[in-house]
């Protein structure tokens, strides 16, 4: 028998005198075996006990606790970074008013950044096999024929943490390292001695991913954990449709993807114009205040899309608030390419997320005073302000301890997205005018009833699914890297041409974006095969 080696677990056993229940001298000696013993009859009590903390760490999982590859850079080695880097490659997002140099230039062309030996390449790999692994833990323990014969409903959702955990770590590997052909390595168990696996193809991957994520999706539904508004990174039903109508979507399962979504949309209501839109409220002579509080892309209490986000102090880092948020200490400016801003109509509130002209001067708070001594920076024309905000949540206009500029909420998944990933697949189902329908309801939100599909000027002559793609452009810029993720799967090349505010005329292929298996794998694994 093997013993169980997980700490968390065993100060759970210890704290609780489960040991004495297991009647073994000393704890460190529990098995996995005793410890399964115990789960087939245990109550909901003794199931938080034993398996709450492990339980809870895959609620972490989601967010990550700390640097993904030992690193002190926030803004390379950690989860929120990640989920807004890959924008920068792509057509819509600019980094940064001037040119970008060095390991921004790379990240931004994708060019060296996506080879086996480039040190920001591995991150992405753990991260997504950091999910699997933690996932795995759990599994060693709760078995779907352990979880059957108890019937706890703490064990049904403990155990949909797990999948919906192991889901998303393949879906994200997939997003990133997956090609037409091949998946990547699956593993369903934790040991530290197993032995390694060749890539399954990617359609087994894709097979596995829908498989976990539709399990969770009944599982947390039967333990009654349903679609709350998420602003603490609980996982529930909802993250859990999310992530199955998003790998349906990779799978080309189209029916699947549908009904995940209109769970999530019978579930969470869109945003209105003033929670979507950052304004100046500039007063008593301060040119420039952004309120976090009242946005719901800054403060998760006004925004009632939300899926999976975290508050303030549940957040990770700060790392996509310096990536997004000028006007927090003067970080990365995120602009949007004209191109893009040209086909937002004038009627569309998204388009006051944005600012054609140049910004002029920013002055950030100081530890004096709000405007008058802080560092000063040069902010570029159609500079993002959807994410923009310098007195942070609870905070007012003051020095940079009374404004909290850095109290910021994080949002990682909203509602606006399944309107758009049912519209896609419906629109793939031939149900064009279902599909127009779907779309509708966004777009009229986010026009105030002045638009819809047959008369948004920018989509005249378009097929449905077209119109679905700007409208996903459009709706979703600058959030978890999903442009980049989706010219993968729609296969839409990066194009710079014609740009008046990207900093290069590139052409990246979109088969060229996929990433190399990182060096270290290949070290490990012999049965690895490499990306082109």
């Amino acid at each position: 028998m093997k013993k169980y080696s997980i700490a968390i677990l065993l100060l759970g056993l210890i704290a609780t005198s489960c040991n004495e229940k297991l009647n073994i001298t000393p704890p460190n000696a529990i098995t996995n075996e005793q410890v399964q013993d115990l789960l087939q009859t245990a109550d909901d009590e003794t199931v938080v006990s034993i398996m709450g903390a492990m339980a809870d760490g895959l609620n972490s999982e989601f967010k990550h606790t700390g640097s993904i590859n030992g690193w002190s850079n926030d803004y390379w080695a950690y989860a929120q970074s990640l989920d807004v880097q890959r924008g920068f490659s792509g057509n819509d997002m600019v980094l940064d008013n001037l040119p970008p140099t060095g390991a921004d230039l790379e990240m931004y062309n994708f060019i060296s950044l996506r080879t086996a030996d480039n040190v920001n390449n591995e991150p992405f790999w753990r991260r997504g096999y950091y999910l699997v692994h933690a996932a795995n833990k759990v599994f060693n323990l709760l078995t779907d024929e352990l979880v059957a014969q108890n019937g706890s409903s703490k064990l049904k959702e403990y155990q949909a943490r797990a999948y919906l955990t192991r889901a998303y770590g393949y879906l994200y590997l997939m997003e990133n390292y997956g090609t037409d052909e091949l998946g990547v390595p699956i593993y369903t168990v934790y040991s530290l001695d197993q032995s390694t696996v060749a890539r399954a193809t990617a359609s087994e991957t894709l097979d596995s991913i829908v498989k976990w994520a539709d399990r969770a999706v009944s599982l947390f539904e039967e333990a009654g954990v349903g679609y709350d508004l998420n602003t603490k990174g609980d996982l529930n039903a909802g993250i859990a449709n999310y992530v199955l109508a998003r790998a349906a979507l990779w799978k080309q399962d189209w029916a699947t993807a549908v009904t995940a979504c209109d769970k999530l949309i019978a579930h969470y209501q869109l945003m209105s114009e003033d929670q979507y839109v950052g304004r100046n409220s500039a007063n008593a002579g301060e040119p420039c205040v952004y309120y976090a509080s009242g946005r719901g892309f800054t403060d998760l209490s006004a925004n009632p899309e939300c899926i999976l986000g975290w508050d303030n102090a549940n957040k990770e880092r700060s790392s996509a608030d310096y990536w997004l948020n000028f006007m927090a200490s003067g970080g990365k400016q995120a602009r949007i390419d004209d191109r893009l801003y040209n086909k937002i109509a004038d009627e569309d509130y998204r388009k006051d997320n944005f600012q054609v002209s140049t910004f002029g001067k920013f002055v950030a708070p100081s530890a004096s005073s709000f405007a008058d001594d802080g560092s000063e920076y040069d902010i570029g024309s159609y500079i993002n302000l959807k994410f923009a905000a310098n007195v942070g949540v609870g905070g007012s206009v003051g020095n940079s301890t009374v404004c909290k500029y850095g109290t910021i909420d994080y949002c990682l998944f909203r509602v606006s997205e399944a309107y758009l990933m049912k519209a896609e697949a419906q629109a793939q189902l031939g149900q064009e005018n279902e599909a127009k329908n779907t779309l509708n309801t966004l777009i009229s939100e986010r026009t105030n009833g002045a638009l819809t599909c047959d008369t948004y000027p920018s989509m005249s002559g378009m097929s449905v699914l077209d119109m679905v793609k700007l409208q996903t452009r459009i709706e979703m810029w600058g959030e978890h890297s999903l442009e980049f993720y989706n010219n993968r799967r729609w296969k839409v090349d990066v194009n710079r041409s014609g740009s008046t505010v990207h900093h290069t005329a590139n052409t990246i292929p979109y088969a060229q974006l996929v990433l190399q298996i990182p060096e270290q794998e290949l070290n490990t694994n012999n049965l690895i095969v490499q990306n082109p």
